[in-house]
């Protein structure tokens, strides 16, 4: 600290020139920094650009940013929701969508059951999303999160209850006939692996009326018929839809690689895509 009485250093109470944002010298300070830091960064070949839409594989800056260019879904259908916390994220940035929450496993059930009865606009359908109705077996991971259809039905695995046997719906049936006035205008699905196989069952009633899908994809087949990122982006070209974002991102712990993406995809000739402009 500072002893100003011995060094007998005068403070004086006001400043000689006031320097405030709206004031002459304070504009041409800022400008004389921006140049120089500017021309610092230019030797370098560095160049630097305003971002307007958020950071690159950080969903609530995308969330953030496509509402505050007026997108406000009127529904939203969470495949694989989990424990819930995917809704209450969107819910947090659009709080008066209703959302459909489609999630097979028993163990989520007070989670989203709570869910439920704390929001109203919430809505929840104990089963798998498939590509027909009926029943698959799905593996059971020991976190709950990586839980998949994909692995081969073992036995001893049934028998243990790592695997067990799931009721599947589409959703093409859970919005035309269990809820047939609802609006998909937000489709999310995080399913390990059998995205694809949901979209199928989904043909009628989102594509074409939803705007924005969000999708996990992989870039490596982790699991038995697991598609691969560049299949699902031809399989919703294929549907009129085009990659839009990335809104999260995963490296596989055994050697660091990208392993997963989440992308966003929106219609090829909708409200996003309406520009051209750089």
């Amino acid at each position: 600290m500072v002893n100003r009485s011995v060094l007998n250093v005068s403070v004086p109470s006001q400043p000689t020139m006031a320097i405030r944002p709206g004031n002459g010298t304070f504009r041409r300070m800022k400008y004389a920094v921006k140049s120089a830091i500017k021309s610092g960064l230019d030797s370098f070949g560095i160049e630097i650009k305003r971002n307007r839409g958020g950071g690159v594989g950080e969903l609530v800056s995308f969330l953030e940013n496509i509402r505050a260019r007026g997108f406000i879904p009127r529904g939203i259908v969470d495949v694989g929701a989990n424990r819930g916390a995917w809704t209450r994220l969107a819910l947090s940035i659009f709080p008066n969508a209703s959302v459909i929450m489609i999630e097979p496993q028993d163990e989520m059930e007070p989670y989203l059951s709570k869910l439920c009865s704390s929001l109203p606009t919430c809505r929840y359908i104990k089963a798998g999303a498939g590509r027909k109705p009926g029943e698959l077996v799905q593996t059971i991971w020991s976190d709950l999160n990586g839980s998949s259809f994909l692995p081969p039905v073992d036995r001893s695995q049934l028998g243990s209850g790592k695997q067990r046997k799931t009721q599947i719906v589409t959703i093409d049936s859970v919005l035309a006939e269990t809820y047939p006035g609802f609006l998909p205008d937000l489709v999310k699905l995080d399913i390990q692996g059998f995205e694809l196989e949901a979209l199928s069952g989904a043909q009628n009633t989102t594509f074409g009326r939803t705007e924005l899908f969000i999708l996990e994809t992989s870039l490596f087949s982790f699991l038995p018929r697991q598609p691969l990122t560049r299949e699902v982006i031809s399989f919703m070209f294929d549907r009129g839809y085009e990659l839009y974002d990335i809104t999260g991102y995963q490296r596989r712990p055994f050697d660091g690689a990208l392993g997963q993406v989440d992308l966003a995809f929106v219609k090829s000739k909708g409200r996003f895509r309406s520009e051209a402009n750089w």
